[in-house]
């Protein structure tokens, strides 16, 4: 197996395990700055004890407490979306991501976005609005308004991956976390979740935050920040499963055709992408 296509099956792991953050959140009784408090301090001792050989406690640099910025802001933006409005519209703007990157890889990494790419973001963004068309409403105004913001600050999380990828990128990791654990703490207050719901939390920060994202970040050495962005698009397709093994909410027929018309596009594009690169990118 190439580095490659390692990178590429860590951003499939990642998006499942992401996938559960919509039930997971939802199922817990408590306001949205202390679930992010738990999960990110159970994330932050995850990801140092995953990354202890390599890690480097030297003092972070401006690019690790930018990408450490990011991380806290998406970590605290989708809790706060998720619990203000449905979990489908969090989701899905979310994923407005890969517009952003498209846009901005360019200009910071010299990741050029070819007229290629925009026609599978372009497809891709299609059969996402199919799969959401009788889940997306426009319930909690302000959770729409941050959801919006998760798609931006994914997007600077991705970039800043990218960028720090030879700056120790864990300890970015770390950091962010241990910020939204500490920014959190004022939040953890009456009234408690159940010893359950804890357990939940616990776990969510240790395999569905931590994990996740020292996968992440492993894949960002391989492929690009469109890519990291793109293929990690399947989380919204895998989210009502879990939704429908815990809740027991069936997908529409419209969710079928657009969760096939996004796996299929996904699919197709990382095949060519490694088959034909794109004649501009840049990966270094």
């Amino acid at each position: 197996m190439t580095h490659r296509t390692k990178c590429l099956v860590f951003l499939v792991i990642t998006a499942i395990l992401w996938s559960a953050a919509g039930v997971i959140i939802k199922s817990v009784n408590w306001n949205p700055g202390a679930i992010a408090s738990v999960r990110g301090l159970a994330a932050a001792i995850t990801i140092s004890l995953l990354a202890h050989k390599n890690f480097d406690w030297s003092p972070p640099d401006r690019s690790q407490w930018i990408l450490a910025g990011f991380m806290a802001m998406i970590c605290f933006a989708f809790v706060t979306a998720t619990k203000l409005t449905t979990a489908a519209n969090a989701i899905l703007l979310q994923y407005t991501a890969p517009v952003w990157v498209a846009l901005a890889a360019p200009l910071i990494l010299r990741e050029r976005t070819s007229g290629r790419d925009w026609f599978f973001i372009i497809i891709a963004f299609s059969g996402m609005a199919l799969f959401f068309k009788d889940n997306l409403s426009s319930e909690g105004l302000w959770g729409i308004l941050v959801g919006f913001l998760c798609g931006i600050f994914f997007a600077g999380l991705a970039i800043s991956l990218r960028y720090a990828r030879n700056r120790q990128p864990m300890k970015s990791l770390v950091l962010g976390n241990l910020l939204v654990a500490s920014m959190g703490l004022i939040f953890c207050r009456p009234p408690w979740p159940s010893a359950f719901e804890m357990m939940l939390l616990v776990l969510a920060g240790v395999i569905q935050i931590g994990l996740a994202y020292y996968l992440f970040t492993l894949a960002s050495s391989g492929v690009s920040s469109l890519e990291m962005v793109l293929i990690t698009a399947l989380e919204p397709i895998l989210n009502p499963i879990w939704v429908f093994l815990v809740i027991g909410e069936r997908p529409g027929f419209w969710a079928l055709i657009g969760g096939a018309i996004v796996l299929t596009t996904i699919t197709a594009w990382s095949i060519l992408k490694t088959l034909r690169p794109s004649p501009g990118l840049q990966m270094d």
